[in-house]
């Protein structure tokens, strides 16, 4: 039988040809078959699916690898480039691939994948700004402004409106009656509370998120419903985990809006193994969300992983958890590129 050569030597891959690799890889369709299509040698598949590889979360936020004719693309043109005299980055590609896995698939921010390249002495690192800089002129493989997640969902500041004045039915302290320790956030123990709910007409699911003001350290916990129940269902779970005694000292005070979960303010500040009061809850201005800007600001976070309009009862434990830490060994700005996993761990151990 007369054997085809499919060897075409000397001739690279071409888009259209990545993107049917990645329709049938996708399909299951194995490699030898693929080539056979596309008249190439097997062995080009092969490593064009191996150089396309990228990671990609399904619904479950569990990881699996997949090919992306985009990163297959992408490498191609890099590689293309390093033939050249004047690649960007000083030909650093090692920088280049750096920072594209922190950006894209890390989801981190440029000012932390900067942090991240002096603590670790990478030749060629550079400063937030030059990187920003590298991102918007488009230099580096395969990240642009869209891969970055704040730059393109933060909307531009608006005029506030002064608060309405909402009566609470079920009473409660004002923000207004917090102690100014909490509010220049130099003492550790004050936190803030709200709910992240899913789609209208979905499971009715919840996420209930504390953050601590001083070091911002967040805790997650998945609730059947947004009811007061579930709410202070998952409160005493944490005085249970924490014990009442060291449960006082870390959640000293917890802010929160004027939602009909959270008005019942004498359930959630009083301990269930005695009428000894746990917690002091503050009540925010209506319509005010700034006043609990560290809550609104990781509520912003976990959407990178928890889309709008996903049921949460989808969720797994496991998933909720992924998130949570993820958030909490991710490096800070305002504290010094720490985390905040590490200032909470230290305050833990103070009030042990």
């Amino acid at each position: 039988m007369e054997q085809r050569n499919i060897s075409r030597s000397g001739k690279h891959l071409t888009r259209e040809e990545r993107m049917i690799i990645e329709r049938m890889s996708r399909g299951g369709i194995p490699p030898r078959d693929i080539a056979v299509v596309l008249d190439r040698h097997p062995r080009t598949i092969e490593r064009e699916l191996q150089r396309g590889r990228v990671k990609h979360m399904d619904t479950y936020l569990r990881p699996k690898h997949v090919y992306s004719s985009d990163r297959g693309q992408e490498v191609h043109e890099l590689n293309a480039t390093a033939r050249g005299p004047d690649l960007k980055l000083g030909k650093n590609y090692q920088l280049a691939e750096f920072v594209r896995i922190r950006i894209v698939e890390r989801k981190e921010s440029p000012d932390v994948v900067a942090s991240r390249m002096r603590q670790t002495g990478m030749v060629g690192a550079v400063c937030t700004r030059t990187l920003y800089r590298y991102i918007d002129q488009g230099v580096i493989p395969g990240v642009t402004n869209e891969s970055l997640w704040e730059k393109r969902k933060r909307a531009k500041l608006r005029k506030r409106r002064p608060s309405r004045v909402i009566k609470r039915l079920a009473g409660g302290s004002s923000i207004g009656q917090r102690p100014a320790d909490a509010e220049t956030r130099e003492e550790f123990g004050h936190w803030e509370m709200d709910l992240i709910v899913g789609p209208t007409g979905g499971s009715g699911c919840a996420l209930l998120t504390l953050v601590e003001r001083k070091h911002r350290h967040v805790i997650i916990r998945k609730l059947p419903d947004k009811t007061q129940a579930s709410v202070l269902k998952a409160i005493r779970g944490l005085e249970r985990h924490y014990g009442s005694t060291r449960f006082q000292k870390i959640f000293k005070s917890i802010t929160v809006d004027n939602g009909s979960e959270f008005l019942d303010f004498q359930a959630l500040e009083t301990s269930e193994r005695g009428s000894t009061p746990r917690t002091h809850i503050f009540y925010a201005h209506a319509y005010s969300a700034w006043e609990r800007g560290s809550n609104e600001n990781a509520n912003r976070m976990i959407r990178r992983f928890i889309a709008k309009g996903h049921d949460i009862a989808r969720l797994t434990k496991q998933a909720v958890a992924s998130v949570e830490a993820w958030i909490n060994h991710y490096p800070r700005r305002i504290l010094g590129y720490m985390t905040p996993f590490e200032l909470f761990d230290q305050e833990l151990r103070a009030v042990a």
